[in-house]
């Protein structure tokens, strides 16, 4: 069975040819240069730096459409490696993903339609009145369309965890001692969080004003950004590690059980003077299952993906820096 295409998919997720991908990026990055063209605001738009401004949002769009691929293959390859650990003949299964992943285009124009509208709002609040021109109706279109692709980008990545909620659902084989089955959904989580860096990164460079790095609003954004960077992290595991760490738990309780009761026959049979037999060895065994399955990870990443959050969080302040060096090295 054909799994559902939503239309975000049809827009972005789709592989494009690498010829179609550029021209359409340099389009899109020429235009507020076309609208300052026509309406005479060249130097001011070159010689002010409002350039960065105007191009914040195709950026933005540019980005969204490159890294949509990249998020799509990566729950293509979650649910690859899940596929050998469900009890479901393909039927079954095609169908549990199908249900799963199928969104409504009418509820995908409607997230796409509050963005624009917040867009618009937004625009209209920040001085859109102060004149018509080319500039004005670029900035106004562009922001709103930016916003609008941002809450359906939202509203797809949200649907999207539906399919990782059904997969978790199902009757699953689970060996808590090789969790590897269970680290795609640990690199999904990671691209999930770089994804929002680099779009946090790609703000800070194009918005950033010299007088921000003494603003203590400013400041606290950041460290806003850092918790949400890494709560996206965790919670989107979240399912994953309740689901691991009751399979931990239900295999645990018999091991401890059997090492209590054989521990208590040991000591009487020692108060007894009786031969303890095999005892003593078969306890030496099950404290090593029981120390081997405590030692078992219950979160689906590694040490490798944790090291590659830490160190990116860090980019968004890269970032700053580098405008700091570009603005006193090219004032």
């Amino acid at each position: 069975m054909d799994q559902p295409t939503s239309l975000f998919d049809r827009f972005f997720s789709r592989p494009r040819p690498l010829w179609v991908t550029i021209t359409v990026s340099l389009v899109l990055l020429l235009i507020p240069f076309a609208a300052a063209y026509l309406g005479g605001d060249v130097d001011r738009f070159l010689n002010r730096g409002e350039w960065r401004v105007f191009l914040l949002a195709p950026t933005i769009i540019i980005y969204i459409w490159l890294v949509s691929p990249l998020m799509a293959k990566m729950g293509e390859n979650v649910i690859e490696a899940l596929r050998p650990l469900v009890d479901l003949d393909e039927d079954e299964f095609d169908q549990m993903l199908y249900d799963a992943s199928h969104i409504k285009p009418s509820h995908e124009l409607i997230a796409f339609a509050i963005g624009v509208l917040l867009g618009f709002v937004s625009v209209l609040a920040t001085g859109f009145d102060q004149g018509i021109t080319w500039l004005t109706i670029y900035w106004l279109i562009s922001t709103s369309l930016m916003y609008g692709i941002l809450a359906w980008t939202i509203f797809i990545a949200v649907s999207s965890t539906r399919v990782n909620a059904a997969l978790h659902r199902q009757p699953l084989q689970i060996d808590i001692l090789n969790p590897e089955p269970f680290e795609a959904v640990g690199r999904q989580s990671l691209l999930l969080a770089l994804v929002f860096i680099g779009g946090i990164t790609l703000s800070f460079l194009f918005t950033y004003q010299d007088a921000n790095i003494s603003s203590p609003e400013f400041w606290v954004t950041n460290i806003f950004f850092v918790i949400f960077i890494v709560l996206i992290f965790f919670l989107s595991m979240r399912p994953t590690h309740r689901l691991l760490a009751a399979e931990k738990t239900r295999e645990l309780q018999p091991v401890q059980a059997r090492i209590n009761s054989a521990c208590r026959d040991l000591v009487m049979r020692l108060d007894q003077n009786q031969e303890s037999s095999q005892l003593p060895t078969e306890i030496n065994a099950l404290v090593a299952y029981e120390q081997r399955l405590l030692a078992a990870r219950t979160w689906p990443y590694n040490v490798t993906m944790l090291r590659t959050l830490f160190f990116s969080v860090f980019i968004p302040l890269g970032s700053i820096l580098a405008r700091l060096a570009v603005d006193i090295l090219f004032p």
